[in-house]
């Protein structure tokens, strides 16, 4: 039998914050951007918190509407800490498309119910947004724009940070969020359980590449985005290569690209990568590389696919690129796909236990296939 909720009942750590936000008159407070996020309760019916940009935002004490925008992981955060996503009554389309893709929605199916209207040719169109009686607007952090248009309009806003400016790191950035929520919501469950399986899978990672040689570890390449026309990569101070990093992998394009760049197949043929990784930004399959499918792009020269390792990055709770509720797994995925001398576990078990363990689902092995075999529906905005 299915069961939909958690088993953990834990205190809340975390190591960031997340941002953005104004008090219910229309203005903020603003302190400097290193701000420790804290909470101030005001009353039993509002309460302040202090988001990662330093702006005190004053939110519902009870929030039972939630629409989230640019911050497209935020409604796969806000069940992680609250084992909800009813309160999510809007988001971004390109974070339903992942949502109505993921194995959360059938773990927690209210989350198709939230509209996406709201969002026109990319922009937040505000009359369409009120229609959806929001409590609570979630955005993320570098969208300016948005974040003082829905404040001008009322609406409480909290800006959330995609990647933290010291590194990208996916689980820290990722308990920020859930620390973030806790302090909206009162939750207090599931953060410490959470980092601390994501710092225990790393121990255990860690023990077993500690004396592994740079030479002994494959160059990788992320392709973050890519089609017929465009390439894009990513390289140092974004998640792929603190993903390669932490599973033993040397990311080929760290010293030639600070986040992402779009290259030519020039680049590409220069890294010669041993292996590539695609994200669930673009619908690029691997299939697409490894038979040389793709007009004007002559992918056979490449080691990894005269090698025949091109991997699509997994889709749980959500895509596991960027920080997710399972970035453990994500861990032991790619270490494994780096290391399979060195890490000889059953993936497949390991994400039945995970999900037996923190959601109280008991994943199908048909489902297991299409977390590690998403759909390239699931980049379609």
């Amino acid at each position: 039998m299915r069961k939909y909720g958690f088993l953990a009942t834990l205190a809340l750590t975390a190591m960031l914050a997340a941002c953005g936000g104004e008090k219910e008159e229309g203005t903020s407070t603003e302190k400097s951007a290193e701000a420790p996020a804290t909470e101030v309760q005001t009353t039993a019916e509002e309460k302040i918190v202090t988001d990662q940009l330093g702006r005190e935002v004053t939110v519902p004490g009870k929030i039972e509407r939630v629409v989230t925008g640019g911050i497209l992981p935020y409604f796969s955060t806000w069940y992680v800490a609250t084992n909800s996503t009813k309160e999510i009554v809007g988001m971004h389309p390109n974070s339903f498309n992942a949502a109505k893709n993921s194995i959360l929605a059938k773990i927690s199916p209210d989350v198709l119910k939230a509209e996406t209207s709201f969002v026109q040719n990319g922009e937040v169109n505000v009359e369409e947004l009120m229609k959806v009686n929001p409590q609570l607007y979630v955005e993320i952090s570098t969208d300016e724009a948005s974040i003082n248009k829905v404040s001008e309009a009322g609406i409480p806003v909290i800006g959330v940070k995609a990647i933290d400016a010291a590194a990208a790191e996916p689980l820290a950035t990722f308990n920020s969020w859930l620390e973030l929520t806790s302090q909206i919501t009162g939750t207090t469950e599931r953060a410490n359980r959470f980092f601390d399986e994501g710092k225990k899978v790393q121990a255990q990672l860690d023990e077993k590449l500690e004396n592994l040689a740079t030479n002994k570890k494959p160059r990788a390449m992320i392709l973050h985005m890519h089609n017929d026309k465009s390439i894009t990569i990513g390289g140092k101070n974004f998640f792929g290569n603190q993903w390669l990093n932490a599973t033993g992998a040397v990311d080929v394009a760290e010293n030639d690209i600070q986040g992402r760049k779009e290259v030519n197949m020039e680049q590409i043929y220069a890294w010669n990568p041993d292996i590539i990784y695609i994200t669930n930004f673009t619908e690029t399959q691997p299939v697409d590389l490894l038979e040389n499918k793709v007009n004007g792009q002559d992918w056979s020269q490449i080691k990894a696919v005269q090698d025949g390792k091109v991997y699509k990055i997994p889709l749980g709770i959500y895509r596991w690129f960027p920080p997710s509720g399972d970035a453990p797994l994500m861990l032991k995925w790619m270490a494994q796909k780096n290391h399979p001398e060195l890490f000889d576990y059953k993936i497949e078990d390991e994400i039945k236990s995970y999900y037996k363990d923190f959601y109280e689902f008991d994943v199908t092995d048909e489902e297991i296939h299409s977390i590690l075999n998403p759909s390239s529906d699931a980049a379609k905005y």
